[in-house]
């Protein structure tokens, strides 16, 4: 047995025996702390995963019961589940989870009360006709010149009312199975962008760090071409006698998948604040954000994978009468804008490159 004075050792011993002892220490106390730090993980993923539990089969009492998907709530969990993920590591990861979720949702309800400042700015109000609602009469004088810009592109055409005239169904029990695909595709606007932050803190902060600054940076764009450009979309102008009425079949076709929960964000949707967001269609953006974003990083079959989506989202969100072909294209544009400042941001900051510089980005 050691005797005990061997064990302690002064701090400017300069022996290789004393400095070995000090770096033996050093780990053992860094290594205790590392398993103190994982059993707290653990006990507050557990409890997370408990909550997440109590809040499926009985609600909180500030949410009511079943999954989580309105946008607060859902921004809410992640970030928790973000911190209980970062404990014990870097504390700065703490405060960028803090920071960045937060950013997410700062902005996204910037997105949800942009209406009232619509108002302010455009005011001159107009009743949506069969509705209670009001809208500035911009945006249905906006949303006019959209639609005869897009009889001039589709040889007098109207996107939206050509596909529901050749694909729509008015039976709302037992609407076309392949609606299912776009019912999913429209619900995927309301999870996807959320988890892949998520999976991008997990695995590489730099990366979640790049995703979110383009995407906040897209939010950004889209709420101030929502104050500039409000537009009344296909279904509002229906009902305004610009263009022929249109339905909107939603996630109608999901009851055949039994998702009752897509119902209550569909209506949650529904309720917005901003009845005129159309121009531009982030729904559009967030889906080619995803697809630009990670197409240099991925391989061929993700790529096609990649490729579909926005075409997806494109067809689903023109044939549901939700947007215009030109609203999805601006959105496009958008989400191409926010990843080419993020990365010019990067470059400039690891390399001092400007786009104006001889070397700038490809």
């Amino acid at each position: 047995m050691i005797p005990e004075h061997d064990l302690v050792v002064a701090d400017d011993d300069p022996t290789p025996l004393a400095i070995e002892r000090r770096l033996s220490m050093a780990e053992g106390f860094a290594l205790a702390r590392a398993d103190r730090w994982r059993m707290a993980r653990w006990a507050a993923a557990a409890a997370f995963v408990v909550a997440g539990y109590v809040q499926y089969q009985y609600g909180m009492p500030w949410a009511s019961k079943g999954l989580p998907l309105e946008r607060e709530q859902l921004l809410g969990w992640m970030l928790v589940g973000a911190v209980v993920w970062s404990l014990g590591r870097d504390r700065r990861e703490i405060t960028m989870a803090v920071v960045g979720w937060g950013g997410f949702a700062l902005c996204f309800v910037l997105y949800d009360y942009s209406r009232g400042a619509i108002d302010n700015i455009w005011g001159r109000p107009v009743v949506i006709p069969a509705t209670a609602s009001e809208v500035p009469t911009q945006a249905v004088h906006n949303a006019e010149r959209i639609i005869t810009a897009e009889k001039a592109l589709f040889f007098g055409n109207l996107p939206t009312v050509w596909l529901q005239d050749h694909l729509y169904s008015g039976n709302n029990r037992r609407p076309p199975g392949w609606e299912v695909i776009t019912a999913v595709t429209y619900l995927t606007h309301f999870i996807t962008v959320y988890v892949v932050a998520l999976v991008m803190w997990i695995r590489n902060r730099a990366r979640w760090l790049e995703w979110t600054r383009s995407l906040v940076t897209l939010i950004t764009l889209g709420v101030a071409g929502y104050l500039v450009y409000p537009t009344a979309p296909p279904w509002m102008a229906g009902r305004f006698e610009l263009m022929p009425d249109v339905e909107r079949p939603g996630t109608r076709a999901l009851t055949y998948l039994h998702l009752n929960f897509a119902d209550r964000l569909w209506n949650k949707g529904q309720a917005l604040t901003n009845l005129v967001a159309a121009m531009p269609s982030l729904h559009m953006a967030f889906t080619v954000l995803v697809a630009v974003f990670f197409w240099r990083t991925s391989r061929t079959w993700l790529r096609v994978v990649l490729a579909i989506y926005p075409v997806s989202m494109l067809f689903t969100l023109v044939y549901g009468g939700e947007h215009y072909v030109l609203d999805c294209a601006v959105g496009a544009l958008l989400a191409w804008l926010a990843v080419w400042i993020n990365r010019w941001y990067v470059q400039w900051r690891t390399t001092g490159v400007t786009p104006w510089s001889r070397h700038s980005l490809s």
